[in-house]
């Protein structure tokens, strides 16, 4: 059952033994419940989303030069992108490879705005949640001359709660099972206010439940990994060490 956020203030006032507002409000302890769900979010990146807003036009940049497409501004990191054509080649899913600028040279040269059926590589730059010339943006090669839509997946960002009252019936934007690591997190930011020595070992307790996190949450399954070449499979762990290559 989701924890919501007057759940949640409850439980850390359990904690901090002030079943009412005296020393901490429930603002300030909102905004640690805030602060945690964010750097769970980050360093576990466990809340997967998938975005289909960005609509591609055909015959984008082919006589402008190269478009470059605004991402959404909870991403984290992108895990998968796939252009998928609009019309006849609808039920078509094409996987774009992720690049950089650097390495794009020696694809596009001196022309960024090449047209072809559909986008093999995107590019991204910018930081998320800017604006203006900062914004985040993704720019495909080569430019698609059919229309079509980005699936993007991604790892989001929680959405912050701003009012202890108005959001007291919201749920907290974690994994299931998790919530007990927000409430260490909120007690021992009050600890630290508190001055009491003992914030170190409620930290450990919050650090060994974000670990426990990112274990069971970086696939969502316990089934081995393997990379498929030519007619052997080779294991994730083989792979990335290189030694399946020798």
């Amino acid at each position: 059952m989701p924890t919501t956020v007057s759940d949640a203030i409850r439980r850390c006032r359990s904690l901090i033994e002030e079943s009412s507002p005296r020393f901490w409000t429930d603002t300030e302890i909102l905004d640690w419940i805030n602060d945690g769900q964010r750097d769970m979010a980050r360093r576990a990146e466990d809340l997967l989303t998938f975005d289909q807003s960005i609509t591609i036009p055909p015959n984008s940049g082919s006589l402008l030069g190269p478009v470059r497409y605004p991402l959404p501004p909870d991403l984290i990191r992108i895990h998968r992108v796939e252009f998928v054509p609009t019309g006849i080649g609808a039920q078509q899913i094409y996987y774009l490879q992720a690049s950089t600028y650097q390495e794009m040279d020696s694809y596009w040269g001196v022309t960024q705005s090449t047209p072809s059926s559909f986008p093999i590589y995107y590019v991204l730059w910018g930081t998320p949640g800017m604006t203006g010339r900062n914004q985040q943006s993704m720019q495909l090669y080569p430019n698609p001359s059919q229309g079509g839509n980005l699936n993007v997946y991604y790892y989001r960002l929680p959405v912050r709660f701003t009012d202890p009252v108005a959001d007291a019936n919201r749920n907290l934007e974690i994994v299931e099972g998790w919530d007990d690591a927000i409430v260490y997190f909120s007690q021992y930011k009050a600890m630290i206010k508190d001055r009491d020595p003992m914030w170190k070992e409620m930290r450990e307790l919050y650090e060994s439940e974000v670990e426990n996190l990112i274990d069971v949450t970086r696939q969502f399954h316990d089934q081995g990994r393997a990379f498929q070449h030519a007619t052997t499979a080779v294991p994730q762990w083989l792979y990335d060490s290189g030694a399946g290559w020798e």
